[in-house]
């Protein structure tokens, strides 16, 4: 048996519900609540004990049931600790039990099996012709997409055909193409530049002409730089005349002088006379060490003048075209390394010109030489790229074939890449290959309908054992089942097919089924927890006994029961069968009752909880007296909750229509009534629309709307028991006492 609830998170209205503190679950368990206080949600839990793939339906919850042996049941062991057999009725059975045939009004599916199984059948057979529809689609799709994918090699193979100047170029041939590119159809895309260049290959009528190769003689700039740093840094010791040493322009004019003055005795300039003396001191300050080195500098000004930068290289026209792209960017970097060269050049001659007027002085010289040998590096390369050309030149043949051969893989990645060509092929395969599983399906079909077909005899339930339980709940229904087939009931009124079948009959019969099924295929009773929440739904007051009377001797024999209702005539009739009236209707070792209290958080959040049946419904058998316990507390109270301010307008219609309906039965309305307790309208209006339109409030945000709700709904509910006080007080007194209350 289930002993207790430990706790329960998260589980809908119970958000964190603690159940240490309640009673022990007995073997008949009877729990009373009004609608929507979370019976219903409790019976879900139970059906996760009967279905424990239920649990998906609620990721966030947590629970821990403990069982009489002392174990536990939790949301995590549910797998490893399989639950006590559990059986639940609620109104979702109903629907998931009771469900219409719709070939034929009056004719119904019992039990959940069967409705999955009559529900599997149809849509098994719909599947079949939907599949044979499909069939007939699918080879449409796939004829177009091939057609599709026909085309556009059709297209295609014309318009390279017509580039490449071959008629006999065709789909067929572009699509061998594609199979060659399709793992790695990006390498076999060409730039236009070199579809151009090919087509140019492909088309020529004349053989190209053989090129010479490029000298690739040019300077060793290292090895000349070298000598114009070491020439630089060389001095001339001699004899030096401070004047001329210290006017470097004057220097180089006398020294030219000398040269124009060698056999002469007067000066050329001013025609004086020039003295021996004067000559040998001139003569001695340009010595000939000096001398060789002036002439050093000029020549070597005159050897980095005369170095060949250029070289003859063959115009680009010259070349293949497929060649002409790779020389034009060689030629372009030897233009730029020529200016760089020229740059060093420059340099070299303008240090050694400055050397020659400042003879005495060590200059110090440095160049970037980095890109040195970058010109015969370029040079070799181009020689290389010409050597292709005159190999191309002496294999045109072969160079126009393979040239056709790549614009022809060229327009085959482009066709594959530019019309999705593998989703197109894909759609095909896959259309084709559904359509040849149609057939296997069908066939898949057939069985499967005949081994369900099977199952449906196997867990139908006979129409005598529903009719006798159908008579005596449904007696003066004149309702009868009939079986048409596995699983399929005729429900008759009075012969006659039963098309309209009440909300109530319905519940009824799901009811029947269901406490024929806890013994069917060859279930014991005894093993068995069962949970009936709220069985009377939808049926009127005659039967209430008869729903009563099934659940005492048909279910007696249960390892243990749950009831669960809002229906106080029901919980009466459990509450007499199950507990000792002398006793109070005090819990005892075989029966148990609960109250299920729906309350507000401190978030504004319903939450619901199970309690121990408060005294007053225990003792009483009708929920009058609870009521107006609930009320008098609340408008006495020093600091009421928006949760009892919330529940007050039912609560009060609900003591009002039971009051004064006693007191007036001859008037129908019960707001027409409160002149009974209120002797002026504009009372009786506040009391009629407090009551009728705030208990009909959507949901909390509408109160929360109203500032001073909860002082209104006080204010409320004090006047209606300040009336009673007034009017009646005699009943009042008497509510007082019951309620253990000062009047």
């Amino acid at each position: 048996m289930i002993q207790q609830i430990d706790h329960l998170r998260d589980f809908g209205i119970y958000r964190n519900f603690q159940g240490g503190g309640l009673p022990a679950f007995a073997k008949c368990n009877l729990i009373y609540g009004w609608n929507y206080s979370g019976k219903t949600t409790l019976s879900r839990l139970f059906q996760i004990l009967e279905k424990p793939d239920r649990i998906a339906s609620w990721p966030n919850t947590s629970f821990r049931i403990v069982l009489g042996d002392g174990s536990a049941v939790t949301h995590t062991s549910l797998a490893t600790n399989p639950p006590p057999k559990t059986r639940v009725f609620n109104r979702e059975f109903v629907v998931a039990n009771f469900a219409h045939e719709h070939t034929a009004p009056a004719v119904f599916i019992l039990g959940a099996q069967n409705v999955a199984l009559r529900h599997r059948l149809e849509l098994l057979n719909r599947r079949r012709e939907r599949v044979a529809h499909l069939e007939a689609r699918l080879l449409e799709r796939a004829k177009q997409a091939q057609g599709e994918i026909d085309q556009l090699g059709t297209d295609k193979a014309s318009g390279a055909g017509s580039l490449l100047g071959v008629r006999n170029f065709r789909r067929p041939d572009l699509m061998r193409r594609v199979e060659e590119v399709r793992q790695n159809y990006a390498s076999a895309v060409l730039a236009d530049a070199e579809v151009t260049a090919k087509l140019e290959i492909c088309r020529t009528t004349s053989a190209w002409s053989v090129l010479n190769p490029v000298p690739t003689t040019v300077p060793d700039w290292i090895a000349v730089s070298a000598s114009v740093a070491a020439l630089l840094g060389q001095t001339a010791s001699n004899r030096a005349i401070e004047r001329l040493k210290s006017d470097r322009d004057l220097e180089t004019w006398v020294r030219t002088g000398m040269a124009l003055h060698q056999d002469k005795r007067e000066c050329e300039f001013c025609g004086s006379p020039i003295s021996d003396t004067r000559l040998e001191l001139l003569r001695g300050h340009f010595s000939q060490e000096y001398e060789a080195l002036v002439r050093e500098l000029i020549a070597k000004v005159q050897d980095c003048q005369n170095l060949r930068l250029d070289a003859a290289l063959p115009d680009e026209r010259d070349f293949a075209p497929d060649l002409k792209a790779e020389f034009t960017g060689l030629r372009n970097q030897f233009q730029n390394w020529k200016e760089w060269a020229g740059q060093v050049q420059a340099r070299m001659v303008e240090a050694l010109n400055q050397k020659k007027t400042r003879i005495e002085a060590a200059i110090a010289w440095e160049a970037d030489l980095s890109r040195a040998a970058e010109g015969q590096t370029l040079l070799d390369q181009v020689n290389a790229l010409i050597q292709r050309h005159n190999q191309a030149a002496n294999e045109l043949t072969q160079a126009k074939a393979n040239a056709r051969a790549a614009l022809e893989m060229h327009f085959a990645a482009v066709l594959f890449r530019d019309n999705d060509l593998t989703g197109k092929e894909d759609r095909v395969a896959v259309a084709r290959q559904r359509a040849t599983d149609a057939t296997g399906v069908l066939s898949r079909v057939a069985a499967q309908i005949t081994a369900v077909e099977l199952r449906v005899r196997q867990q139908s339930i006979g129409a005598a054992k529903l009719n006798d339980v159908l008579r005596f709940l449904l007696a003066g229904n004149n309702i009868e089942v009939a079986a048409v087939g596995d699983g399929l009931f005729e429900f008759r009124r009075d012969a006659a097919p039963a098309a309209n079948l009440s909300d109530g009959e319905k519940t009824a019969i799901a009811f029947a089924y269901f406490l024929i099924s806890l013994e069917a295929n060859g279930a014991v009773l005894a093993d068995t927890i069962v949970f009936i929440d709220d069985p009377i739904s939808s049926l009127d007051s005659n039967h209430i006994y008869a729903v009563y009377a099934l659940i005492a001797e048909r279910l007696a024999a249960c390892r243990q029961i749950f009831v669960s209702t809002h229906n106080s005539e029901l919980f009466n009739l459990m509450k007499d069968e199950w507990f000792e009236a002398r006793s109070r209707y005090a819990n005892n070792r075989d029966a148990c009752a609960y109250y299920v209290n729906r309350t507000l958080d401190g978030g504004a959040q319903w939450m619901a909880a199970l309690e121990d049946l408060p005294a007053l419904l225990r003792k009483y058998k009708s929920e009058y007296h609870f009521i107006f316990a609930q009320l008098h507390a609340f408008a006495n109270a020093q600091a009421p909750s928006l949760h009892e301010a919330y529940t007050a307008p039912n609560l009060l219609r609900k003591f009002l229509e039971a009051y004064l309906g006693f007191k007036k039965p001859c008037v129908s309305k019960w707001s027409d009534k409160l002149d009974l307790l209120f002797a002026t309208p504009e009372e009786q209006r506040e009391i009629q629309k407090f009551a009728d339109d705030a208990s009909h409030l959507q949901g909390v945000s509408r109160a929360l709307q109203q500032p001073n709700f909860i002082t209104a709904a006080q204010s409320c509910v004090g006047k209606v028991i300040a009336g009673l006080n007034a009017r009646d007080f005699d009943h009042y007194q008497s509510l007082c006492n019951v309620i253990g209350a000062t009047p």
